[in-house]
């Protein structure tokens, strides 16, 4: 992801995708993926409350409870 992609993500969005990843609930072929999917459905700058309702939206909460697996279609 080139600098520019990143400059998207609010520093608030940002830190917390990075939090997600450190600890484990995403694992790195799903970090990219929510990135490439943020990027493609969010216009604009994302922010941090626009994440999270994407995320809501693909059934993955904060604490990395979801239904089996991420899919974000």
């Amino acid at each position: 992801m080139g600098p520019h992609e990143r400059g998207r993500f609010a520093p608030e969005a940002w830190g917390h995708l990075l939090a997600l990843s450190g600890s484990g609930v995403l694992n790195s072929a799903e970090f990219e993926h929510v990135i490439e999917r943020a990027l493609a459905v969010i216009d604009g700058r994302i922010a941090l409350d626009d994440l999270r309702a994407m995320m809501e939206g693909a059934g993955l909460s904060d604490d990395g409870s979801a239904g089996s697996h991420l899919t974000i279609h």
